[in-house]
């Protein structure tokens, strides 16, 4: 298997992704072996995606975007849709083997399972199909199990991650081809014998395995030397089925174009970092990337790592200072000499990641080690994880909503090709460039692309901080934002075609006239008139039965009504659409008579809202809604709150219901206990639509303190929040007012009522009783 000689017909050479030495000893074992042709793991058919990846002008990070939309339920009945990452960094093997492929004229493959085929194949919470799974390949198997943890203790490093620096990165640098390839492929080996039979067939392993067997059984006729580059864990399962001369493919099953894709996309190192969650990465990948660029630059593997560690100690105490923390020069040289001194000490042959760790944690940190005291240690990490997002230079297979997002950005001036977060301050109103940055991030937030999130600014959708005409927005890409732009890339052509494709999707999936006006709202603040979806709006309104959610919907549309002229529209649809809603709500009005307590509050909003648009959009339209007020409080069977409500909104068209509210309030004040506390509901609806009533020339003011005064201590207690609401809704001065008149029918001062101490009335009521048992002893 490890052969270099020419007779040797077919060979493995198996790698751990993103590792440097393994794209260091790769190119070498080209060079040497002179492959006829190279068969890489990665999915067969994103094979054309190749010339893309290998481009002059495109930038790693990358990767390839798989999905596949189950709509056969061929994976499960669910139907779901899953998707997955093929990253490639400057330090992968498989790129490297593409790259080099590519200058040698060498003819390169994809040989590994479509990623659709694969899930399809694999086990329900086993290999592709764990929840926290996005990324195509899979180290994990190399870096768990008994054989590593032996190796780490025997070999007194911390954990894998450090001992596969010290003994494959820099220690197999200064290997040749043969015996690194015999070293890889002994560790692979012990690893792959220690594999569970039942867990490689669950988790998609062996079928993965006899698909790429065959494609090497198939090359191998017409090529002479085959080299097969494949995840280390691969290679002895490859090897025997090869060997075994009976390889049967699994059958491939026939899944629509549309549910299927693969597309180059931009990727982050962040992203691409183990400790970030990608199953496949290295810790740090930008300072092994950046390992292997030395390499590549200066010809040599000499010196590769102590260089690198270097420039990221400069670099670290150049960020120690920018915020102003103590990195000064003694800190950096004793650090290098740490760092050296912990090599030698080790037995490793440069100063790794590890070392350098070790000492920035030494040097940099002084005192003890806190949360606040390691920030040198929290840059040094970021710095070698890698900020960077990578660019695809061959446009014509990425997808064109990527291409209209990376030109809006350009056109906008939004950095988008970063992943530290950066600030963008729109002022809606003051310029059309800041109107048009906030519609450009408002759509990319609908589409899902997680690149910016608002973090100030008015919210119509949730009716808050209207008032506000600046927006202060946060962004960043990473791959997730290429692929939400992937998904939708079937909705348009440009990222205001997608969005209105969307959202029109959105409302002919939508049965409520309120969740169909929140859509209007988002098409508002993208720039999409809703008048393009007026007739999708208008059926959704008249199609809802649900009194509530078409008051809702009416006061979306009013925001829209009274912003247009604000937000640059033309667009009267709100308008009409205001009406509608209102017709809808005069019909169902007097039904909402006898509703249910807890809906009293969300009916008696919407019916001041219908009120108070009587008194600016839909003047003419009053003696509706007095009617079907009439109507309402006519019914036989009503809620207190509610019919207090209609009663004070009926004293706006009428001052007679003055006489008739007063003398609801006697009716409850008449009745038994339980009519009483009923009355306290009453007051709250009447108060909330007309709390004026309380100072009209009426015995209102008196039958209120009736009301209040003779309930038992238990009822008052009980009907207390109740009352709190319905004076809740008065102004300082009008609760002032209140507290004058109450006093006049007490004997007392308003200051007594207001501000005067108060006394436990069930203590009174004790302080009263024993008052009258002594009066009758002393008789």
């Amino acid at each position: 298997m490890s052969s270099l000689s020419g007779e040797n017909r077919l060979l493995f050479f198996p790698v751990r992704h993103h590792s440097p030495v393994c794209s260091y000893q790769l190119t070498r074992v080209i060079e040497k072996y002179r492959p006829d042709i190279i068969l890489i793991e990665g999915p067969s058919d994103a094979e054309e995606l190749i010339p893309v990846l290998t481009h002059e002008e495109t930038r790693l990070p990358a990767a390839v975007y798989y999905f596949y939309k189950d709509k056969k339920k061929l994976v499960s009945e669910e139907a779901e849709d899953y998707k997955c990452y093929y990253p490639f960094l400057n330090s992968s093997p498989e790129y490297n083997a593409l790259l080099a492929a590519k200058h040698t004229g060498i003819p390169a493959r994809f040989i590994d399972l479509p990623y659709y085929e694969l899930m399809i194949n694999t086990s329900e919470k086993s290999g592709l199909r764990r929840a926290e799974k996005q990324d195509y390949a899979d180290d994990t198997r190399l870096t768990q199990g008994d054989v590593y943890r032996a190796l780490c203790g025997r070999t007194s490093v911390r954990g894998f991650e450090e001992f596969w620096e010290k003994y494959f990165e820099i220690g197999g640098l200064r290997l040749s081809p043969e015996g690194f390839l015999r070293q890889m492929h002994t560790y692979c080996l012990m690893t792959r014998e220690n594999a569970d039979p039942e867990e490689l067939e669950a988790d998609g392993t062996n079928v993965r395995e006899r698909f790429m067997a065959a494609r090497i059984t198939e090359e191998m006729k017409s090529h002479w030397r085959v080299l097969v580059v494949t995840g280390g864990f691969h290679s002895s399962g490859l090897y025997e089925l090869v060997m075994s001369g009976d390889v049967k493919p699994p059958k491939l099953h026939t899944v629509p174009a549309d549910c299927k894709g693969a597309f180059p996309a931009a990727y982050s190192y962040e992203a691409a970092d183990a400790l970030h969650g990608y199953a496949s990465g290295m810790n740090y990948p930008y300072f092994y990337d950046s390992v292997y660029r030395r390499i590549c630059e200066s010809g040599s593997h000499e010196g590769a790592f102590d260089g690198t560690a270097l420039d990221l100690l400069v670099r670290t105490a150049k960020a120690c200072a920018k915020k102003d923390l103590p990195a000064a020069l003694p800190d950096v040289t004793a650090a290098l000499s740490m760092m050296r001194g912990l090599a030698a000490l080790r037995g490793v042959g440069e100063s790794g990641i590890y070392e350098l760790i070790d000492a920035v944690t030494s040097t940099f940190i002084k005192g003890e080690k806190t949360l606040s005291s390691s920030l040198p240690i929290d840059l040094l990490k970021k710095l070698a994880v890698g900020e960077g997002v990578g660019h695809i230079g061959d446009k014509s297979r990425v997808p064109p909503l990527i291409t209209d997002f990376e030109e809006q950005c350009k056109k906008l001036r939004i950095d988008c090709d970063t992943v530290t977060p950066k600030t963008a301050e729109c002022g809606l109103f003051t310029s059309a460039k800041g109107l048009a940055v906030s519609r450009f991030l408002h759509r990319c937030r609908y589409l899902g692309t997680g690149f910016c999130k608002l973090q100030k600014g008015a919210d119509l959708r949730e009716n808050r901080d209207r008032s506000r005409v600046r927006e202060e927005w946060t962004y960043r890409r990473t791959p997730s934002t290429d692929a939400a732009l992937i998904d939708h890339t079937a909705d348009g052509f440009t990222i205001e075609e997608a969005c209105r494709t969307a959202a029109h999707k959105t409302l002919a999936g939508e049965r409520r006239c309120e969740e169909a006006a929140k859509t209007a709202v988002d098409c508002f603040v993208m720039g999409i008139p809703i008048s393009d979806e007026r007739q999708l709006l208008t059926e959704r309104t008249a199609a809802d039965g649900d009194f509530f959610s078409v008051g809702g919907g009416m006061r979306y549309f009013e925001t829209l009504h009274r912003l247009r002229e604000l937000y640059g529209y033309e667009d009267e649809s709100a308008e009409e659409l205001i009406g509608l809603c209102f017709s809808k709500l005069i019909a169902m009005l007097p039904t909402m008579a006898n509703l249910p307590k807890e809906a009293a509050d969300g009916c008696i909003k919407v019916m001041k809202h219908m009120s108070a648009l009587t008194d600016s959009i839909l003047r003419s339209r009053a003696g509706e809604l007095e009617t079907a007020l009439r109507l309402m409080v006519s019914a036989p069977d009503r809620q207190p709150a509610v019919y207090g409500a209609a009663m004070g909104l009926l004293c706006r068209f009428d001052d007679s219901f003055r006489v008739e509210a007063e003398r609801a309030l006697g009716g409850y004040l008449r009745g038994a206990p339980e009519v009483m506390k009923q009355g306290a509901e009453y007051l709250k609806g009447l108060f909330s639509a007309a709390r004026d009533i309380m100072f009209g020339e009426n015995d209102f003011l008196r039958m209120t303190d009736e009301l209040i005064t003779g309930m038992s201590g238990e009822d008052f207690t009980e009907v207390l929040p109740q009352l709190r609401l319905a004076f809740g809704y008065f102004t300082p001065q009008e609760t002032s007012a209140t507290a004058k008149a109450a006093a006049a029918l007490h004997d007392t001062t308003a200051s007594e009522i207001r501000f005067g101490r108060v006394i436990d009335e069930g203590l009174y009521a004790f302080g009263k009783r024993l008052d009258e048992e002594i009066a009758e002893e002393m008789t």
